[in-house]
This record gives C-alpha cells, structure tokens and sequence, in this order.
C-alpha cells in the first residue's frame, strides 16, 4: 500500500506533468473539467463485466491535432512517469480504453486527415477518422473501405487497426488489418516512425504488422495508409433456415469447400441447449461484378438446398442488412451528446465469448460448451458463427454474473486444448506501452497494469456483442 509520502510524489509529478502540457501544447485542447474526464474515462463496457476494475478518474484529457503532439505527450508522460491511455471511437465492449489508474487520455479523434488515392485505390488517412468518414470520401471515387464494423460512425481507423477489428464483410475481404498497407506510429520512446506503403515488401520484416492487432504493445498509430475496393456492382442477399446447428454448418463448409467466399457470413441460432436444438439461420452475401456476384449467388443457393437449407424470404436478409449499424449509431449519438451509453441496464447479466477455433473442432467445443454453461446453471441465448466456419461465438445469461468468470476461463481453456484461441474479433481504441514496462494480460485478456504504463488492456468491441444485440430476432 502506498504511504503518504508516496501519494504526495505521486501528485506533485503528475501536477508537473500537467504544467508542462499546458507549456508544450495549445491550453484549449487540454480538458481537466468532471464531464469530459468522467465521459472519457469509461468506454462501452458495461461494469459487470469488470470483475475486480474500478474506473478511475484521469488526469486529464489531451486531444492532439498532430502526429508531433502526439510524441509530445508520450515523451512528457514518459519523463513523469505517468500512465497514458490512448482513446479512439470508445465503442469498444472489452474495456480497453477504461482508465483503471489515473493517468492521461490521449483523445485521437483530431487526427482527421484523409486523402484518397484512386489511381493507386488506396487511402492515407489518420487514426482519428472514422470508417464511415472515410467511406464517404471514397464513395466519389467508386471506392470503399472494405471493413464495416457495427460502430461504423464512430469506430476510428487507429482503434479497429490495433484491434484488427472484423466486421460484416469480413467473409470476403478479411478484417481491418487486411487493408493496412503502411502505418505511421508513434514509439513508447516519443519517436516516430513511418513504414513503407506499398502491396509487398522482401527487404526485412513488414514493420507495420507489428502494429496490427497488438492493441498499441508496440506504439500509437496516428495514421495508416489503406486498401480500398470498387465499390461493387451488385450486393446480393440470402437467408437460410436450417433444421439445426449442425445441419447448417455443415453446408457452410460446402461452400467454403469449392471456394465461396460470403462478405456476410452471419450465422446463428437461438436458445440452445444439451437437450435442445433449435433451427439455425444462415445470411449471407454475395458481392462484386453483377455476374459474378449473380453466379456466386446461385452456386450457394444450389449447395444450401443440397444440403436440406430453406430458404427463408429476402426481406429477412434485408432487415438484417440495414439494421446492421443501428445499435452502433445509437451508441455514436450518445456519446457525442456527452451520455453514458449502456445497452445492459433493461437485461438479466449475461456474458460473451469469441473464439477462432480449426472448423473441425466447432461441433465438439460447442456441445462442451452447452454442457459446462448447464452445468452452472446458466442459459445460453445463441451461438453462432462469424464470416468464417471456424469464428465461433456463444452468449449466455445468468441471474449470478459472479459465476461468469469461472465459466469463462473454463471456455477459454477448453479453446486453447483444441488448439484454439480467444478473441477473433475486436473494436475499439488501442493501447501503448510507455517506458520499459509492459501491461501482463492474464489467460481471460483483461490485464493487470502496471507501474509504467499505459493503459494495458484489452481492446473495445467484441463484434459478439454487436450481432447478438443487433439482430432483431434476438431479446
């Protein structure tokens, strides 16, 4: 336990620190009042799901306009030895841009910049535009962004690539860090450091890799230069109804099989159980060309029939389609009014768990699953698959939500025994690491801090949680 004498340091360094931000960068961008440290100090996580976390109040909110701002305040928080935790859209589920010791928020939504490249298809664009933002810059152009995450108005593009976010067209064009051809990153040092962009590379390792998915372990991405596609000529839709979990994913693997390749492969059923087994629902996508989309199409119709699928209207697909962001802009709008936003408080405590598995371990893990969840007692309320055969997800509810840590980290070990991992999918701002000490994540990735750090956590959205409560269908 700290003595007093340790606490009066404490203050007096980070009082320092906070002089000399004041000195180095525009005063007005530099926030200390309640509102805006209490609405940036938490992002979507719900506090159930932070089993032994407290949010802490930060010492302030700085928001940088500029890469070189950014090096500035890592090099002052490193001279101060005060935390800095870097926040981007704050969609994220996972708690990842919580403040759980005080320290700094680096607020990286000034890093606007974007130009687009069409001759090239390709965009330079900072870590605090949004997807949404940079879509509408390259829709002019015939372009796109190939990565469409729930929170698609208020994801950033620093969050989803230190997160490797997925979204819904994942299937087909991979997720977030599939579109990162260079990044621009700032080092827990204060250097900066600018990779090459370009589709391939033989002279050392791909730099800006390190980058992708390491939830700022490495350094904050302050910009980064992306794949655009044509934006496609036809997007065609399908729903499926099949008579159970194992029937549908077995067609699923049929068209995997000869080489289909859905951009919305959302796949799901509702309240099974070790005794139960409701029908599945199956929608997918099929995009590009009009021809080719329409011959990928009618080859996946082909194969679902063969395989007993049912194929339910169109509008059920619809629905699912342009209802996708719903909860993502409901979260956008509350957070630019300055509301805590939380989808939890009319549900019973219920949990989540993602994970990429080999596809032909899915069946096993998810009847273990079932099993090990009605052991404890809890209901389980879908499970489901996500772009690809082996991204497996279940959501289950419980009146003791105590109990879901010890479920969970039996799922999670049970995972790594068939060879698999946790956590395929993430959303949300990203982390770095300053000084020379490193956030240590425990088996279930929600870490423990440390004495130098920044933040270190895990990143925000699960998209579990954005297609569970998303779908109209679902409570």
């Amino acid at each position: 336990m700290a003595t007093k004498a340790q606490g009066i340091e404490v203050a007096m360094l980070e009082n320092a620190l906070l002089q000399a931000l004041q000195e180095a960068i525009t005063p007005s961008r530099i926030s200390t009042d309640q509102t805006t440290l209490s609405i940036l100090a938490r992002d979507a996580l719900h506090p159930g799901r932070m089993p032994g976390w407290t949010v802490t109040q930060p010492l302030c909110v700085v928001r940088p306009e500029h890469t070189s701002e950014v090096a500035t305040v890592i090099r002052l928080a490193n001279t101060y030895g005060i935390p800095v935790i870097p926040v981007g859209g704050g969609s994220g589920l996972m708690g990842g841009a919580a403040s759980i010791v005080p320290g700094v928020v680096l607020d990286l939504r000034g890093l606007q910049e974007i130009h687009i490249r069409p001759a090239d298809r390709m965009a330079d664009v900072g870590a605090g535009a949004t997807i949404q933002a940079l879509n509408q810059a390259a829709a002019p152009y015939g372009l796109m962004c190939a990565h469409d995450p729930w929170t698609v108005a208020v994801a950033t593009v620093g969050g989803t690539i230190g997160t490797n976010s997925l979204g819904y067209l994942g299937g087909k064009y991979g997720s977030m860090g599939d579109q990162v051809l260079g990044v621009e990153a700032v080092l827990p040092t204060g250097e900066i450091m600018t990779t090459r962009a370009v589709e391939k590379s033989s002279t050392g390792p791909g730099l800006h890799r390190l980058f992708i998915g390491a939830e700022g372990c490495f350094g904050i991405v302050t910009g980064a230069t992306l794949r655009l596609f044509p934006l496609p000529q036809a997007r065609l839709l399908q729903a499926w109804e099949f008579a159970d979990f194992a029937t549908g994913f077995t067609a699923i693997n049929a068209l995997l099989q000869v080489g289909l390749r859905p951009g919305l492969l959302e796949y799901s059923d509702e309240n099974p159980a070790v005794d139960h087994e409701p029908p599945a629902t199956l929608i997918m996508s099929f995009e590009g060309p009009r021809r080719v989309a329409q011959a990928e199409a009618e080859e996946a119709a082909s194969l679902c029939t063969a395989h007993q699928g049912q194929q339910l209207p169109l509008q059920h697909a619809e629905a699912f389609w342009t209802q996708r962001h719903d909860s993502g802009d409901a979260y956008a709008a509350a957070r630019a009014a300055g509301q805590t936003w939380n989808r939890h408080l009319r549900r019973h405590p219920l949990d989540y768990l993602h994970v990429a598995l080999p596809p032909s371990a899915v069946l096993d893990y998810r009847r273990q699953s079932l099993t090990i969840l009605a052991q404890h007692h809890l209901h389980v309320l879908h499970t489901g698959l996500w772009c690809h055969a082996g991204l497996f997800n279940i959501a289950f509810s419980g009146t003791e939500a105590a109990m879901f840590t010890t479920v969970q980290s039996v799922l999670v070990q049970l995972c790594q025994d068939m060879h698999g991992a946790m956590e395929f999918c993430h959303h949300g701002p990203h982390l770095i690491v300053c000084g020379e000490t490193v956030g240590r994540c425990t088996p279930t990735r929600r870490s423990s801090p440390s004495s130098r750090s920044v933040r270190a956590g895990c990143p925000g959205h699960r998209a579990v949680g954005k297609r569970f409560y998303q779908r109209p269908p679902r409570p």
